[in-house]
């Protein structure tokens, strides 16, 4: 059998173990349910030959099973189980405000195995997910609530923040461009968004070559290079005489080009003559990932002051 899809099959169960291992802590399954899933992952991993170099290999790459699984239609709901499910959805929120992330994760997953029709619960699980820095899940809740309620402004706001603590800045972006649309005037998407933005823009800035970096015009002014071949030009009788036919000619509207040229020539003459290498130490001079010493791009050293705002006042 080909070896490549042996490892394929691997890869595929070790995804089909997480999820029952995420089932296991959901706490939607019974003492007895638990015992048969525990069961199970351990058959799995035994007549697949499931070591820790697949189980690595394969947690690298976090797959949502569930949302490769099309919605075909509604599951009908009863009443009775609508409100056990707003129960549970009050009891998660209960849980969030304390800060027990994990119990408001297993009774927003109890509310939606009893209504999987309420976007808010998933767009509140999500919450509760990120709270636990489990971003692709939250990403998974998101989407899944969108597609309950296309208009869910809240649901594109929190699918903003998992992006943005993934460093996906560009989906990032349009996840909050979403939010204002359906939610517009709201502070917080409007202060994430621009954040993501900065985020999305000094990302490109450091990913492109020196030459195509915004300039920053502070780095001409304050260039030695600069200001001490400006000194030695200013100083020489011969190109001060040149530059005033040049303005003598600017000021009579004689549009001589060949004064023009000469100071140029000049300029050129004059900064071969003083280092030959001038041009080229300069570029490298502006070139920020060589200056010595100052505006070095240093390591992000208080990530937090800069993260997506999730503080919203209450879940839904």
């Amino acid at each position: 059998m080909d070896s490549s899809l042996d490892l394929k099959k691997q890869c595929l169960i070790v995804h089909v173990m997480n999820f029952l291992q995420e089932e296991l802590i959901s706490g939607t399954l019974s003492e007895e349910k638990k015992e048969s899933v525990e069961v199970a992952i351990q058959c799995l991993e035994s007549a697949f030959d499931i070591d820790t170099d697949i189980k690595n290999k394969a947690g690298n790459e976090n797959l949502n099973l569930l949302s490769l699984i099309p919605s075909c239609h509604k599951v009908v709901v009863t009443e009775e189980q609508m409100k056990e499910a707003e129960a549970c959805k009050n009891n998660g929120n209960i849980h969030m405000k304390n800060a027990s992330y994990i119990e408001a994760l297993a009774e927003y997953s109890k509310a939606i195995t009893l209504n999987p029709n309420n976007a808010v619960y998933y767009c509140n699980r999500a919450a509760a997910f990120s709270r636990l820095e489990k971003h692709f899940e939250a990403i998974s809740d998101c989407k899944e609530a969108i597609k309950l309620d296309p208009s869910y402004g809240k649901a594109y706001g929190r699918l903003g923040i998992a992006y943005s603590n993934l460093n996906k800045y560009d989906d990032a972006c349009q996840a909050y461009k979403n939010a204002l649309k359906y939610d517009p005037g709201n502070a917080m998407y409007e202060t994430n968004l621009k954040l993501a933005e900065d985020k999305l823009y000094n990302s490109m800035e450091n990913a492109a070559p020196p030459e195509h970096r915004p300039l920053d015009i502070s780095q001409f002014i304050n260039n030695p290079n600069l200001i001490n071949m400006a000194t030695q030009m200013l100083s020489d009788s011969n190109f001060r005489n040149l530059m005033s036919r040049f303005m003598s000619v600017q000021s009579s509207g004689d549009p001589n080009l060949d004064v023009l040229i000469q100071a140029g020539q000049s300029l050129a003459s004059r900064m071969q003559t003083a280092d030959p290498n001038f041009v080229e130490n300069l570029r490298r001079s502006l070139d920020p990932q060589n200056l010595s010493g100052q505006n070095q791009p240093q390591a992000d050293s208080n990530v937090g002051t800069d993260k997506p705002n999730s503080g919203e006042k209450k879940p839904e």
